[in-house]
């Protein structure tokens, strides 16, 4: 039997070799240079992606490493629209639509309507951040949580010197409304799930222990979200999320307290790069905001930009045009929130960045890959600023603070609010940001080998999950042809698929939590619970949406 130092050891040189496949990669990527005018990649066609069938541990086939299926399910129906007199507000400039591009209508509303819906230091940050280190903060009695309203956009994937790079006139008429921060997540995992996790409860992976795009429903009772944060603090105010990834609709049922009204939206049939799902989340997304009765808090996903990149890499044209296409979809959502007649603050965020070539995507600790980037709007954010101190975990405090509430427990995020001071206003914002995002590097190379490896042990469970999926899928769809004898041999091959797959994905999960466990995630955390809901407030079962 291995010993405990055999099975480090191990550990360690696997996790050397994926550093070292990491490092060789991203290499070929500088030969970009870091410029963010080059855009110039080799094209490489990427397939697009296939529907899987839908599994009891809920995996997503969005990885941090290659583009894979999604699953497809029933969406919720838009709220409806309505013409609201606006208020006086700062605003951005109107929509502007990129060269041929115009935003699709939304698709037809499906039958149901929307359903009560049952440490590490990183990057170039100017404040320091200890993990498990609360920032207290007096919660703030003189406001009215249900006159507030706070929309955060996450977009994907998204490096932001590419949008600097390219024509893309709703993010700089945003940005120059706004403040942006740019940081680097360097020794955090650069994978979706963890980010997101992140970005809504307010902790790093190495605090909650997600290290894959697997949604573990648990996570979420020890480390409550933003959402679970903001119906216990108020059970009157509205929350909403609206996403084409069902891991984040995952994770806003999750949790004592999970969120008012949620929307899936699947893939579109043949829309292989996800612009036309995107735009019916926009269109959710806008019809939600002029609805006259908006949420107090949503959260509005887009996806397309990620795909691009895993598809193409990210200094592809391909990966240029779903930034451009993402565009005209922010400005969409920007022109709403203007004329909503509701006093809005507008977050937008990314979770990780892209490798410039075509191959991992994300995952590792290239500096392409930790960049990140919050643009914060609104009252109190004073326009063409730029904030090295803002972070993605500062968005749960952010939401938090505005609406009133105490800082989430056991979080290193602050509100943005508190950052004011570490505002600039440079001459030219573009290329003071540009210069920022240069800056950021690759970790020391204990962590860089460590975080590889943890990418590593971590996608091998993800991606057995996803193969079982595949085969899953193939077998029903023999099952329901109701061929004689064949039929019934692939009814009972699906079940043996099933139990020996749940019982590789177990013992590889067991396998990447040790790893994971070994290069510094506490595994055993037990978080920060909030209170269970007593027996009158108890939340409602969460619907079952079916088409």
């Amino acid at each position: 039997m291995a010993t405990i130092k055999q099975v480090c050891l191990g550990v360690a040189v696997a996790g050397v070799v994926a550093g070292g496949g990491s490092a060789v990669a991203t290499a070929v990527a500088y030969a970009d240079s870091g410029s963010p005018d080059s855009q110039s990649a080799t094209k490489s066609s990427g397939s697009s992606p296939s529907a899987s069938t839908a599994r009891s541990r809920k995996p997503a086939a969005k990885t941090g490493l290659v583009t894979g299926p999604r699953r497809s399910a029933a969406s919720t129906a838009a709220p409806a629209a309505s013409t609201a007199a606006p208020t006086a507000r700062r605003t951005i400039a109107p929509m502007k639509l990129a060269a041929g591009l115009t935003l699709p209508a939304p698709l037809p509303a499906p039958p149901l309507p929307l359903a009560p819906a049952g440490s590490v230091t990183t990057g170039t940050s100017l404040r320091a951040r200890t993990a498990g280190v609360t920032v207290i903060n007096v919660v703030n009695d003189a406001v009215n949580p249900t006159d507030v309203h706070v929309l955060v956009i996450g977009v994907d994937g998204t490096n932001l010197r590419r949008v600097i790079a390219g024509d893309n006139p709703n993010f700089d008429a945003l940005m120059g409304d706004s403040v942006t921060g740019v940081a680097s997540i360097v020794g955090h995992t650069t994978i979706s799930n963890p980010s997101w996790t992140a970005i809504l409860t307010g902790a790093w992976d190495n605090q909650t222990g997600v290290i894959n795009n697997i949604f573990t429903a648990d996570t979420y009772m020890k480390w409550p979200t933003v959402i679970n944060q903001l119906e216990y603090f108020n059970s009157e105010i509205d929350t909403m999320v609206i996403a084409d990834w069902d891991v984040i609709t995952d994770i806003a049922q999750a949790g004592q307290y999970p969120v008012d009204l949620y929307s899936f939206v699947p893939q579109v049939p043949g829309d292989s790069n996800w612009s036309l799902t995107d735009a019916e989340v926009t269109a959710q997304t806008v019809a939600a905001i002029g609805s006259g009765d908006p949420p107090n808090f949503l959260f509005s996903y887009l996806v397309q930009v990620d795909e691009a990149g895993h598809q193409y890499g990210g200094a592809s044209p391909q990966y240029a045009a779903a930034i451009n296409r993402t565009d005209t979809n922010i400005g969409a959502i920007m022109d709403a929130v203007n004329t909503s007649g509701e006093n809005w603050t507008v977050i937008v965020v990314t979770d990780h960045g892209h490798q410039p070539q075509l191959g991992f995507g994300h995952g590792f600790q290239s500096p392409d890959e930790t960049s990140t980037w919050v643009i914060a709007n609104g009252d109190g954010f004073d326009p063409g600023r730029m904030n090295l101190a803002y972070s993605i975990i500062d968005v749960t405090p952010t939401v938090l603070s505005l609406f009133g509430g105490p800082p989430p427990t056991g979080s290193p995020g602050v509100s943005l609010t508190t950052l004011g001071s570490s505002n600039v206003l440079p001459d030219d914002l573009d290329q003071a940001l540009l210069d920022a995002i240069a800056r950021n590097g690759w970790p020391d190379i204990p962590t860089n080998v460590a975080l590889s490896a943890r990418t590593i042990f971590a996608s091998i469970p993800y991606f057995l999950d996803g193969g079982i999926n595949s085969i899953n899928t193939a077998l029903q769809g023999i099952v329901d042809q109701n061929i004689f004898l064949i039929s019934q041999l692939a009814a009972v091959s699906k079940v043996v698929v099933q139990v020996l797959g749940d019982v590789g994905v177990a013992a590889t999960s067991a396998l990447a939590e040790l790893v994971a466990w070994m290069t510094g995630v506490d595994i055993f955390s037990a978080g920060h619970p909030l209170p269970p809901p007593s027996v009158a407030t108890e939340p409602e079962t969460p619907p079952v949406l079916v088409a």
